[in-house]
């Protein structure tokens, strides 16, 4: 009996250890998107290109979520960095704080960033999430950002169209926007997102080129997104952050 007990601890040790995968990133559409490689298209030029998603605790347990950032591949002068709990410098590659997500819930605070001057070509970014106190329990999501690489057909649209960094950002109070349009358009605006993908703002564009005036007094501190929408589609999408 002794010899029986014996042999079914010995096998039962010797069973391969199983981790259940808690953490599952996700579009804000929704779409899971873990393990997988997207697109982010920026615009030639100076700029930034930002790619928001969440990150999802399926388990069934509280988890204390890190990310680390893995520049796979860069073209020049372009720099990579994120956002989790706070927005990080270039050369931060794992965030210093955790942010702890509930079973069955999930955090909205991330962003994969990258900084880009004229140069065109695709920067391959790796993001992994994991939990910081089991690391083996991770998912990670590649970000291609191409820059200036875009289709046949968007090619006219995205070089007679310009948009500018928000300056100053952060924004404190209010900030400004440079946006420039071919003559022929017409309907075009700014739309401002915040991290969830809810419009917290439209702001129509009357005329081909001008300043737009930003003012942050009844937004949040936070990060959000402003797209340049022409002929009902984004063209340009940047970000900045709130905080006061």
């Amino acid at each position: 009996m002794k010899k029986t007990l014996l042999f079914l601890l010995v096998s039962i040790l010797m069973l391969p250890f199983v981790s259940a995968q808690s953490l599952v990133v996700k579009e804000k559409s929704g779409i899971d998107v873990s393990g997988q490689t997207i697109e982010q298209y920026c615009v030639p030029g100076h700029g930034d290109g930002s790619r928001a998603l969440d990150v999802y605790n399926i388990g069934n347990e509280t988890k204390s979520v890190k990310v680390k950032k893995y520049d796979i591949s860069l073209v020049d002068s372009v720099y990579s960095h994120f956002c989790w709990l706070s927005c990080y410098p270039d050369f931060i590659t794992i965030s210093p704080d955790s942010i702890f997500i509930d079973a069955g819930s999930f955090s909205t605070n991330f962003t994969g960033d990258l900084t880009y001057k004229s140069v065109k070509g695709t920067s391959k970014i790796k993001f992994v999430f994991f939990d910081s106190e089991n690391e083996t329990d991770s998912t990670f999501v590649i970000i291609d950002f191409i820059i200036g690489t875009v289709g046949i057909n968007d090619l006219p649209k995205l070089a007679n169209v310009e948009m500018s960094n928000a300056y100053p950002n952060p924004v404190m109070g209010v900030s400004f926007i440079d946006y420039k349009l071919p003559q022929s358009v017409a309907g075009a605006y700014i739309r401002i997102n915040n991290l969830l993908g809810t419009t917290v703002r439209e702001i129509p564009l009357d005329r081909s080129q001008g300043k737009v005036t930003l003012d942050a007094g009844n937004l949040k501190d936070g990060v959000y997104f402003y797209s340049l929408i022409v002929n009902k589609s984004a063209t340009i999408t940047r970000k900045f952050v709130v905080k006061r």
